[in-house]
């Protein structure tokens, strides 16, 4: 019985080999976070990018659109007044 009790008490790999481990999974783990950062900061400033092109289309397209309204508001306003007069 003693024999059994010594074989599970025995490491399989000693210390040293499982502390290189950890730091060699440490570092990898390290060089991936900060991959990831890399990719992280890359995607934002490509949303930034994107955002300040939709502003930019906005600044173009907003007045037009506001022109198209009050351009139809003033038709609309307009044929009325002539159909009414028309009555």
């Amino acid at each position: 019985m003693t024999d059994t009790a010594d074989k599970q008490k025995t490491p399989a790999r000693p210390a040293a080999a499982v502390r290189a481990d950890i730091e060699r999974e440490r570092g990898e783990l390290g060089a991936s976070f900060a991959e990831l950062r890399t990719e992280l900061d890359e995607a934002i400033d490509e949303s930034q990018r994107r955002a300040a092109e939709v502003r930019e289309k906005a600044k173009v397209i907003g007045p037009i659109v506001a022109g198209v309204v009050v351009a139809a508001a003033t038709a609309r306003v307009l044929l009325r007044r002539r159909s009414s007069r028309d009555d």
